[in-house]
């Protein structure tokens, strides 16, 4: 592939961009924003009010539950 026919096939996929969003355009119409009883009524996930974001490295990696009985002193 030469640099001349790279550069027809990248010309050509652009225009078919071009032509899909237009149509796209021509049957749906501009986007609009949400109404105000649409923006209100969207429902968000997040995290619960106890979650912190702790996670492995706090609790289970530095935890060294395991080796109390070999560093306790007798």
């Amino acid at each position: 592939m030469t640099k001349q026919e790279a550069t027809y096939q990248i010309q050509k996929v652009k225009e078919q961009r071009i032509f899909h969003h237009k149509e796209m355009l021509r049957i749906h119409g501009p986007a609009k924003g949400l109404t105000d009883k649409q923006w209100n009524s969207m429902e968000v996930k997040v995290k619960g009010p106890g979650s912190k974001g702790r996670g492995f490295a706090n609790n289970k990696l530095w935890g060294h539950h395991d080796l109390e009985a070999v560093n306790k002193i007798e």
